[in-house]
């Protein structure tokens, strides 16, 4: 639930418009933000959270990945995994932008060299040379691309943990009894993807589950061993008890 201190934090009304805020502190007039549960974990800017083809839902002040806004507060693990996905975002456009200046580079200058060779008339061994400087900025392309395509794996690992801490968050706020469609509404997604992570987050609750212990078989040490030969001897050689 909204802690008691961040509903003192939230005014009564929109400052903006004059509108009525609900118990985050989001105004369904002009959609300003100013409650401490829409504060921005990245950026830490109070903004509402928007749509995202890729992150689902972003920041509307930094475009960092988010997770919508609930009356139950953010964890630690979900901040960690938010701010690890937003690095990852940022080196997957860094890569991609560096792959495609590269193959620019690469493909201007494999088009110089060429009118260089129709226009005058190298040695071979200066041929080769040229062509092969001229093949560098491919092959930095290929490995930006490909370095590209390993972060936006971590990227989209980061950013699946997250949203299934948030949906496990929910679940445990709701006693663990939430449906599909409840969840969707908290996550401001549809049913399909709710059901998912509901899924995902019975199966995690399972494995996490202690499981019963075995029965265990004690073993002692036995007793001192007795040989029935000797046994019988010693029970000949006793004398007779008399009777009577």
């Amino acid at each position: 639930m909204t802690s008691p201190a961040a509903l003192a934090a939230r005014p009564d009304v929109c400052s903006a418009c004059s509108g009525p805020l609900d118990l985050l502190g989001h105004c369904a007039k002009c959609g300003a933000a100013f409650g401490e549960a829409y504060r921005c974990p990245l950026c830490r800017a109070l903004s509402d959270v928007e749509s995202s083809d890729t992150l689902y839902y972003r920041c509307r002040s930094c475009g960092g990945p988010r997770i919508p806004p609930s009356e139950s507060p953010i964890s630690e693990a979900e901040v960690a995994l938010l701010r690890s996905a937003r690095s990852e975002q940022l080196r997957v456009g860094a890569f991609r932008a560096g792959s495609g200046f590269a193959l620019a580079s690469g493909g201007i200058s494999l088009l110089v060299t060429l009118i260089v060779f129709m226009v005058t008339s190298p040695a071979p061994f200066a041929k080769v040379a040229a062509l092969l400087v001229s093949v560098v900025p491919f092959a930095l392309s290929f490995f930006a691309l490909r370095s590209s395509r390993g972060h936006a794996r971590k990227f989209d690992t980061a950013l699946q943990q997250a949203w299934l801490l948030a949906a496990s968050r929910l679940v445990a706020a709701n006693g663990g009894q939430l449906s599909a469609k409840a969840l969707a509404q908290l996550l401001r997604v549809d049913e399909t993807r709710a059901e998912l992570l509901l899924a995902e987050v019975s199966v995690q609750d399972f494995m996490a589950r202690p499981s019963e212990p075995s029965a265990r078989v004690r073993v002692t040490e036995p007793a001192d061993a007795v040989d029935p030969i000797a046994a019988v001897e010693t029970t000949r050689a006793a004398p007779a008890v008399s009777k009577s």
